[in-house]
């Protein structure tokens, strides 16, 4: 029984081992794998994200230009970045510019642009395609915010454009690009990690292809009318955003064969004059630029490189209107490099027989 009794009252031995840790040093871990984990994103998503060259929405390669050496800003849908070649522009008058276009861009979409481009640039003037107008809005929409760079435009546009898992791969990238790791290429490593090269067509897009175009048409609109208003809206943002910086800003319609018809266009005119602003419709120049409907379009909706080039050419003559004149604050040897790689690219397809678009629309 005694030795029970001591049993029972022998003290219990102390344990030993590593103190708890203590709340600072929690935090401090939690601060550091948090930090691991941001750098691990800083380095990864710039990679397993797809890279943009064309086709509208080069952020990474806009983001180059050095700061405030750009003249003129074109915006707009696909229209802007397959019909107008700055290079060509500069080449007849010394003026520079950038096409910051996006494809099937809705108006929305065309602020968020013009407001990200000008944390850069300080154009004298900006041009708008108004076609966007009436576009009906599709999977593109995601295309152009994807390449925007992070800040209070792309997330205002992500969270007032987009739902659903669109805006979770927007808002979380690695969540949409988690599985490109097998399709990463030595293009993919370098841009990712290095960043971009200055863009050599400075936004426009060069298409080769041409589709023979027999007439005239009108083109179908799909958005509905309260869709418009919604939209129509941005032209007075747009207007009082150019306002505010001292930015002359120019609506105008691209030239083609398939046009809107006379309600829209009668529309449009009017919600821009309410503005005090007009409407530019370069169809009523359509002879002037010269034209040839066999060999000048990739579409009825868009130029090929021969079309863009009279059109741009045409545009450059005329630019003077909108009191459009050389900053002289570009780089020179740059823009000179700019257009030999066009005069390059044209006189390649030139020298090869016509190449048709087996797409037809």
């Amino acid at each position: 029984m005694e030795q029970k009794r001591e049993a029972a009252v022998r003290p219990v031995p102390e344990k030993t081992g590593e103190k708890p840790m203590s709340l600072k040093k929690e935090l401090l871990g939690l601060a550091a794998l948090l930090l691991a984990l941001v750098v691990f994103c800083a380095v990864t998503v710039p990679v397993l994200t797809p890279k943009r060259h064309d086709y509208g929405g080069v952020w990474g390669m806009y983001r180059q230009e050095p700061e405030n050496s750009v003249d003129v800003l074109f915006f707009g849908s696909s229209l802007a970045y397959c019909d107008i070649i700055p290079s060509v522009i500069y080449e007849e008058t010394g003026i520079t510019s950038f096409v910051m276009a996006g494809p099937t861009q809705p108006l929305p979409v065309t602020y968020g642009y013009l407001k990200e481009a000008c944390k850069t640039q300080s154009p004298k003037t900006v041009w708008i395609e108004v076609t966007g107008l009436a576009l009906k809005r599709d999977r593109s929409l995601k295309t152009n915010l994807t390449f925007m760079p992070w800040g209070t435009e792309r997330l205002n546009l992500i969270f007032e454009e987009m739902e659903g898992s669109d805006r979770t791969g927007l808002l979380f990238p690695l969540y949409a690009y988690h599985d490109r790791w097998d399709k990463l290429s030595a293009r993919d490593l370098k841009e990712g990690l290095l960043g971009y090269e200055t863009d050599p067509l400075a936004g426009y897009t060069f298409l080769e292809e041409a589709l023979p175009i027999e007439d005239f048409s009108l083109r179908k609109v799909e958005v509905t009318p309260e869709e418009y208003e919604e939209d129509a809206v941005f032209l007075g943002k747009i207007v009082e955003f150019c306002k505010e910086r001292g930015i002359q800003p120019v609506f105008f319609l691209s030239p083609l064969p398939q046009r809107l018809d006379e309600q829209w266009m009668g529309r449009i005119t009017e919600d821009l004059a309410a503005l005090d602003m007009e409407l530019v419709d370069f169809n009523d120049a359509f002879e002037e630029m010269d034209f040839t409907l066999a060999t000048d379009f990739y579409d009825p909706r868009h130029l090929n490189y021969r079309g863009a080039e009279k059109f741009s050419r045409y545009l450059a003559k005329r630019l003077p209107e909108w009191g459009v004149s050389p900053g002289g604050l570009g780089d020179d040897e740059l823009w000179q490099q700019r257009a030999e790689h066009f005069n390059a690219l044209r006189d390649d397809a030139d020298s090869r027989p016509l190449k048709l678009n087996p797409v037809k629309e």
